[in-house]
């Protein structure tokens, strides 16, 4: 990647001589010297100064030279990296894990696609806890190849695809000491006169639904948007003794609080969240993890 200016110019200065440089690069002393002379000239300097014992750098040249050494080692580094990346996608999947995005399926899942592609390898990753909606996504095909969750059926489109392995219903999560914490379940009307925290509007079609409804059913629930689900989202539930709108695979999450089934037709899709164009080893993933789907939805019906 680096200018092979640089390979001539290093070399000179080692060896303190056009001609002893040129016999070690295999080349001859006029290319040499072309080379040098070209690289003054970008460099609007001198390297050298000439003397019947050969050359020796300029403080300029010292200079470059040092940093030049750096640039090279830097620049093999990169391609390094890019080789090895490039190697790596052919059999290894990068997989993104943080507080919401666990693999809670993936370990079963894993089991079966490894007996069937052994050649296929899974790297787990942490991602940071808290990024917003661009800096997730420009990681995704980047530094992670995917990651499990619930998918964003509205706000996400176009930024990634999505294999869905299960519906998962909303259900409400309460501090242990609130009025609804003892209910083995809960309806819509339970809710009334309650704070409800749930994602703001335009990530899920699905909670967008269910906001519309609570706005034009149940006007005494008051909504707080939450742009991120984290830490302080949990705490500010239970000082507060909100009710979080949430779903059952994060109640291994926040666990200071109660998670209650609700009542409600809406569920939201969960599953494998991948970059919009995988690497080779992410689409032979992919695929063995829709086999795997579609032969337990077989065994589900009967077929």
């Amino acid at each position: 990647m680096h200018n092979h200016q640089l390979d001539a110019f290093l070399k000179v200065a080692d060896m303190g001589s056009f001609n002893k440089a040129a016999g070690a690069m295999y080349v001859s002393s006029p290319a040499i010297i072309q080379q040098i002379n070209l690289l003054e000239s970008r460099c609007g300097f001198k390297l050298f100064v000439h003397s019947n014992r050969g050359v020796k750098l300029t403080p300029a040249g010292k200079s470059l030279y040092e940093d030049a050494k750096t640039l090279i080692r830097l620049s093999e580094d990169a391609l390094n990296r890019a080789r090895l990346l490039a190697e790596s996608s052919e059999t290894t999947v990068r997989v993104g894990t943080s507080l919401l995005y666990k693999c809670r399926l993936l370990t079963e899942i894993w089991a079966q696609i490894s007996e069937q592609s052994p050649e296929l390898k899974i790297e787990i990753l942490p991602m940071a806890e808290y990024q917003n909606k661009g800096e997730t996504f420009s990681m995704l095909g980047v530094k992670y190849d995917l990651w499990e969750g619930i998918y964003g059926s509205a706000g996400w489109k176009g930024l990634c695809q999505f294999l869905e392995l299960s519906r998962t219903p909303i259900c409400c999560a309460v501090s242990p000491s609130h009025r609804l914490a003892g209910a083995k379940k809960l309806t819509m009307q339970d809710l009334n006169g309650e704070y409800i925290v749930m994602p703001i509007e335009g990530v899920a079609t699905e909670m967008d639904a269910f906001r519309k409804e609570v706005k034009e059913q149940y006007p005494t629930i008051q909504i707080v948007d939450s742009s991120y689900y984290g830490v302080d989202t949990f705490t500010m539930c239970e000082v507060n003794q909100y009710v979080l709108i949430t779903q059952p695979v994060y109640s291994d999450i926040h666990t200071n609080l109660v998670t209650i089934p609700l009542e409600t037709d809406f569920t939201l899709p969960y599953g494998l969240i991948y970059a919009n164009e995988p690497t080779a080893a992410t689409k032979k993933f992919i695929a063995a993890a829709k086999k795997i789907g579609k032969g337990k939805r077989a065994q589900r019906t009967g077929h």
